[in-house]
């Protein structure tokens, strides 16, 4: 698989969209793995601090509703 900017080889791909990343064009961004509620009830996340990322997709900061899967 090639690079979606230059493609050259690449060597991962952003967590957010799937796009193809060389070495070069990699970018690093939070990522929640997990939501969960700890046994007091209170809201936890699983985090991986340095996702990739390909700096061309745009995560969204504020949550989306979802009012269809309720």
């Amino acid at each position: 698989m090639n690079c979606w900017h230059c493609e050259r080889t690449a060597y991962g791909t952003c967590i957010f969209c799937g796009r193809a990343l060389c070495k070069d064009h990699v970018r690093e961004m939070p990522h929640i793995v997990a939501l969960y509620r700890d046994g007091r009830g209170d809201h936890r996340a699983i985090v991986t601090v340095r996702a990739l990322y390909c700096g061309v997709c745009e995560p969204r900061e504020d949550p989306v509703a979802l009012p269809e899967l309720g």
